[in-house]
This record gives structure tokens, C-alpha cells and sequence, in this order.
């Protein structure tokens, strides 16, 4: 420090002239270089607080359009997030918002900020005017949302501090979400900017029973699975045959039978694409006809891969087909048989006509049990039980009565407990009706519930409402909320299940295409993992996975199996955080909330 003050004091050369002759310059430059760095640090905290107070303050137009609230909403959540090397006080700030001809809404928010400059002497610029804009486009996508939603008989348990149930508390928060979509939906100037699908799950997935007679529904009895338990000839069960029933084909046909497509009793008018037609073709369909009982509208899980997938049915290939759920009729109990058949119907000796010896050889043993089973000539309307005290059992009109919460009505309907499908709606009244309509009952088929959920928001056929994944700044969800795990309900006979959509356990579908030694439970993970990775495979016109997945483990207790599921399953957020909740109780209404704020989340347009 001597040396450098000896140096600017020497008189005796050229060096303190020439030093002083540089510093300026020199000054300059360093000047100019830590003035631009914190130009930018001002101009970045200038800029991240507008556009979050932006994106925060678009949010709120789902709650007012206040615009004196909006305004002064706006101000506060901009100087709480300012950085501290900016005071608020000095920062002129302003507001508007306004419906655009196209795009929607637009939130609109620009600060206005004077920099004073450290070296203004050597720069010659003794402050900086800034002015930031940040601008947020309400309503410039559009949105397609299914909700999926566990309606399986754990659901009516009670929980959180209401006492309610889960099913009744979910439906509460479904609600509020619904309405929490379409108050965004109603800034927008898109036509149908939010559609909403529901989706309820339980063992199985009801499509709607107004859809017997599409063309994505097994009408012909092609399917590789349609037949399996049905025996029309009688030479596999050393029983009587179906009336004039001969092989034909990839199915079964008799020329003294005629069935109509779409049932006895069809709706009227007929759903869009459907149109009635005779068949000679025998199907479970004739069965259902055969003993005037309705098909409730629930349907079983694809064979193959297809079950995976959204493979668009053709009858050209018929496992893409949907096959109806058509639980047999049971067999009657005798000595030396299981006991434990549980949907015993129809009487198996039952027969139109005189004709009844054929019965008699299939009684008394296991075997034999099986093959009264496959009969299909006993479903006519005379065998149905009536007043009959079978085995401890005492039932009046079994055929449709209610036998359980978890599997349903007795009869070929067993295991459809759920409501049908809602197909993507901009209706929001419809949408709310269907979550309050419903009801808790049956088992648990998570992978059901996410494929039907898939399959609402795309397309292709069966459900044909979601936009083609094609069409830009289009976003599609699937919400799925589950309390448990995935279920195969057992039974202590040759069957080894209860009848499911998975069919029977005896007939090992669950398991095709693994390794054999999965439990029926594992398997159906293992299936709902490859589902889950299907969908989030598809890329849309955005360059985006085309379908976000959230998922919310419901009361699920701690080790569940189906959390890890569902945490593998969920989508990966913004935030680079998973799109899954592990939630409980009255905690689900801030779930469904907080998945709405992500889903409303608006794109920034600077």
C-alpha cells in the first residue's frame, strides 16, 4: 500500500498524468459490466414476481371477476414474492383483465420499476427505466378429464371427523372439483373447453346396458372367450344340447333360435350407431334372453395383451372385442359335491319340455358338478329357483335378487354392481349427477376402472367423445382414487373364484401371458402396471404424454401393495414431483382441490 501511494505522489515522471488520464475509461467499463449483472438480477426478480402474481391472480377468476378484488389480490401476492434488493413502495404496478376474441381471458399485469445506477459518473447513465410485463392466456387449451372412482364395498366404511363414509366423501370432493373445472371453462372462448367422464369401479366396469347391439360389443359369440363355461352341443358334459345347436365357424348357431341384437326390452330411441338385427347365433346373449333377464351392462376383460391396451374393437380380429359378463347359473349341492357354489340360480335339471332323462347321468360327484354347470339348456324361464330350500338356502326368486354387497344379484349379473359409465360431457349438471349417484358395493378392479378411464378420452370406439390426440393445446387427465387393493374374490370349489371379470380362476385368463407363478392378485398389478405405462407411452400434437395421470391412495393402509402401484402409475408434475396423494379422511376435499389448481394451471404468455 506504501509502494502504490509512493507511486501516485511521484512528481518526477509521466505516470500519475497517465494514470489519471485511464482510470476514467477503465472505471468506466468495470462500471458498466456490475451495472448490467445487476440490471438483469432486477429485471429477473422484477419478472418472476409479475408472473407469479399473474398465474396466481388467473386462478382467482374461478372464484370472481371483481376486478377491484383481482386488482389488489394481484398487488399484494407481487410485492410478497419481490426479492428483497427491490422495494415494493418504488414499483408502479397495474392490472387489467380482458376477454380476448381469441384466447380467451387474459390476465394482464405490468411493473414499472427506476434502477438507480452505482457508477453513473464514468457510465453517463445515472438510472434505468424498466418496464415488465407478464400476461396469462385463460382458457387458450382446452381439457379432458375422467374421473375414476373406487366404488367397491370398503368405500362404505366411515372416516375423518364428519363420520362420513369414504364413497360419500369422495363424491363431495369429486363435486367441488367438477365445479372448480367448469368455473375455469366458463373464462374460455374454445367450444367445450372441459369435458368430464365418470367413471366408477368395482370388480368390473358397467359400459351401459344401452349399448347391447354396438359393434365393439361380442354379438356373434367370436371371441376366443365368449363360450368359456357354456357347452351347446352337450358332447363335453355328457348332457342334452342346446335345441338344434351345431358348431359353425368361430362360434355356435341354431337355426330354431333367433336373437335379437339388441334384447327384448330396447331403449328407445337407440343409442347413435345402433340398429336392431335377428341372429341365428348362439351367444351368452341368447341366454340372457332365454331366461328374460336384462344384461346389466358390465363387461369382462379383454384376452391377450388387448386387455392392456386400447386396441379399437374389430370383428375381424374378435378378442378386441368386449364379451358381456354372463355369470353361469351354479350348480344345485348333492352328496359328495362342493357346497360352496355361491350363484345358484336356476334349477340344473330344469328342462322345457318333457324330455328330462339326459339330466339324470351328471349327479353326485365333482365332475359331474362342473359339467351341470356348462349346460346351457337349463336357462329357460322355468328353472328359475323359487321358494326352494337349497342346502341352508332359502331365497324367493333368486334370479335378480340381491344376494350381497360385494358381488351383487344372484343370477348372470352377479359382480356388475357398479353405475354405468358416463361418457365425456360438457354437461356439467350430468357429471355432478353421476358422482352423487354413486353407491359403494363389490370388489376391486383397479385396472378396469384406469382402462375404461383411458378409454372415455380417447378417440376410437368404444367411446368415441375425446379429441384425437392430434388436436393441439388439448390436455387429457385420468384422476383414479382407490381404498385398496386390487381383489379376486376366492371360492372352495373347481371354480376356485367367484365369477369376476377375469372370468373364473379355474379358467387362469388373469395370468396369460406371464410367468405362472403370480398369485391372481400379482397378476392383475402386474396388468394395471403395463396399463399405466401404455398410457403414458402416447404423445400428442404437443409433443407431451398425451394423458397426465393422478392417482390418490385413499385410507390405504401402510405396505398396501397398491400404493407403490399407484405411485409407479401417477404422472410426473411441473414440479418435477409425482402427480400422487396418499391421502385420508376429510383431507381428500384439499386433494381433488389441489388436482384442480394443477389442472387449471395456466400457460404464461410474455
Amino acid at each position: 500500500m506504501k509502494k502504490l501511494i509512493a507511486f501516485l505522489a511521484d512528481t518526477s515522471a509521466s505516470y500519475g498524468p497517465m494514470f489519471g488520464l485511464l482510470i476514467v475509461p477503465v472505471l468506466g467499463t468495470v462500471g458498466a459490466s456490475i451495472e448490467y449483472t445487476e440490471l438483469q438480477r432486477t429485471r429477473a426478480a422484477l419478472q418472476d414476481a409479475l408472473d407469479a402474481s399473474a398465474l396466481a391472480t388467473a386462478k382467482e377468476l374461478s372464484v370472481t371477476m371483481d376486478t377491484d378484488y383481482l386488482s389488489a389480490y394481484s398487488r399484494n401476492f407481487f410485492d410478497s414474492n419481490l426479492d428483497s434488493i427491490i422495494e415494493p413502495s418504488k414499483v408502479g404496478f397495474t392490472f387489467s383483465a380482458n376477454q380476448q376474441q381469441v384466447g380467451g381471458t387474459r390476465v394482464i399485469l405490468t411493473a414499472q420499476y427506476t434502477k438507480n445506477t452505482n457508477f453513473g459518473a464514468f457510465i453517463g447513465v445515472d438510472e434505468f427505466p424498466l418496464t415488465i410485463t407478464s400476461e396469462v392466456a385463460a382458457g387458450n387449451r382446452t381439457a379432458e378429464i375422467a374421473i375414476v372412482m373406487d366404488n367397491s364395498g370398503s368405500m362404505s366404511t366411515s372416516t375423518g371427523s364428519s363420520g362420513f363414509s369414504r364413497i360419500s366423501q369422495a363424491r363431495l370432493a369429486a363435486v367441488d372439483l367438477v365445479n372448480q373445472l367448469y368455473t375455469i371453462a366458463a373464462l374460455s372462448n374454445k367450444p367445450d373447453p372441459v369435458r368430464i367422464s365418470i367413471v366408477p369401479f368395482g370388480g368390473s366396469v358397467n359400459v351401459g346396458s344401452q349399448y347391447r347391439g354396438a359393434d365393439w360389443l361380442d354379438m356373434n359369440g367370436w371371441s376366443s372367450v365368449h363360450h368359456e363355461n357354456l357347452d351347446w352341443l352337450g358332447s363335453n358334459t355328457n348332457g342334452d344340447a342346446w335345441t338344434g345347436a351345431y358348431a359353425a365357424s368361430d362360434g355356435f348357431r341354431s337355426a330354431s333360435t333367433t336373437t335379437n341384437s339388441v334384447g327384448p326390452n330396447p331403449p328407445d330411441p337407440l343409442p347413435s350407431g345402433i340398429s336392431a338385427y335377428d341372429s341365428t347365433w348362439l351367444t351368452r346373449w341368447t341366454l340372457f334372453d332365454a331366461i328374460d333377464t336384462d344384461w346389466a351392462g358390465c363387461v369382462e376383460m379383454r384376452p391377450g395383451t388387448h386387455n392392456t391396451t386400447d386396441t379399437t374393437p374389430d370383428d375381424m380380429t374378435p378378442d378386441t372385442l368386449f364379451v358381456p359378463m354372463f355369470a353361469p347359473d351354479e350348480p344345485n349341492y348333492h352328496s359328495y359335491e362342493d357346497d360352496d357354489y355361491r350363484n345358484n340360480y336356476l334349477d340344473d335339471y330344469a328342462r322345457p319340455g318333457p324330455d328330462y332323462q339326459k339330466t339324470n347321468a351328471n349327479s353326485g360327484n365333482y365332475t359331474r358338478q362342473i359339467r351341470r354347470q356348462s349346460w346351457t339348456a337349463k336357462y329357460n324361464p322355468g328353472a328359475a329357483w323359487t321358494d326352494y330350500d337349497d342346502y341352508r338356502r332359502s331365497y324367493n326368486d333368486r334370479l335378480g335378487f340381491n344376494r350381497s354387497r360385494d358381488m351383487g344379484d344372484w343370477g348372470p349379473n352377479q359382480g356388475c354392481t357398479t353405475n354405468p359409465i358416463l361418457p365425456l360431457t360438457a354437461n356439467q349438471l350430468s357429471a355432478i349427477n353421476a358422482i352423487q349417484a354413486m353407491d359403494a358395493g363389490g370388489y376391486t378392479n383397479v385396472q378396469a376402472g384406469l382402462a375404461w378411464g383411458w378409454r372415455t378420452l380417447s378417440s376410437g370406439a368404444p367411446f368415441t367423445q375425446g379429441r384425437a390426440y392430434t388436436v393441439p393445446e388439448n390436455d387429457k387427465y385420468i384422476i383414479i382414487l382407490t381404498d385398496g387393493n386390487n381383489t379376486y374374490p376366492g371360492q372352495s370349489t373347481r371354480n376356485e373364484t367367484e365369477y369376476y371379470a377375469w372370468a373364473y380362476g379355474r379358467d387362469e385368463r388373469v395370468l396369460e401371458g406371464l410367468g405362472g407363478w403370480e398369485s391372481n392378485v400379482a397378476a392383475m398389478n402386474i396388468k394395471t402396471k403395463t396399463t399405466c405405462d401404455n398410457i403414458k407411452s402416447i404423445i400428442d400434437a404437443d409433443n407431451e404424454a398425451a394423458i397426465k395421470i393422478f392417482t390418490i391412495a385413499y385410507d390405504v393402509a401402510d405396505g398396501s401393495s397398491v400404493k407403490d402401484l399407484l405411485y409407479h402409475c401417477a404422472s410426473v408434475g411441473r414440479n418435477g414431483q409425482k402427480y400422487y396423494y396418499d391421502v385420508s379422511g376429510d383431507a381428500i376435499a384439499d386433494t381433488m382441490a389441489a388436482i384442480g389448481n394443477e389442472i387449471s394451471e395456466l400457460r404464461i404468455a410474455r
